[in-house]
């Protein structure tokens, strides 16, 4: 089992940051990563998303279930894609006027022909991890500029 962990500290308060980090098809909008977010199917705080963006260097295809539990967490298994299975949780805290994000992605790997195991698990967990900091780079600028602005 591979476990990548990424955390940030945004300047808005709980209930902003969450609203926007719950809203996942607004994500192609400020995440350069994500091409096309749609959810295709809802029922109360569960709800199937089919995305699209940039993965290795090529432009890849997953479908998450995702659980929305508001201003507490959101937490996600991939249901296809290139890490199937993949259990994705991020969880709220509010500090102050701040909000902390812990955005944890746990996952098993497949075996990459001719590169070795170890090899194969640092270069996975590298890609997650850029994608999570971006993700969370998007989601503090978003969340910082709506306060700026007003809202």
């Amino acid at each position: 089992m591979i476990s990548v962990k990424n955390e940030i500290i945004i300047d808005a308060p709980l209930s902003v940051v969450f609203n926007i980090a719950s809203d996942v098809e607004k994500y192609p909008e400020f995440i350069p990563t994500y091409k096309k977010v749609k959810i295709i199917e809802q029922d109360g705080e569960r709800m199937i998303v089919q995305r699209e963006g940039m993965a290795w260097g090529k432009l890849v295809n997953w479908s998450s279930e995702v659980w929305i539990s508001p201003n507490i967490s959101i937490k996600a298994i991939q249901l296809e894609g290139p890490l199937q299975g993949m259990r994705i949780e991020w969880q709220f805290e509010e500090i102050d006027d701040r909000t902390r994000i812990l955005l944890v992605h746990n996952f098993e790997y497949k075996r990459i022909p001719f590169i070795g195991n170890l090899i194969a698990r640092f270069i996975i967990a590298r890609i997650v991890s850029r994608m999570a900091e971006e993700t969370l780079k998007g989601i503090k600028g978003m969340s910082e500029k709506q306060l700026t602005v007003g809202g």
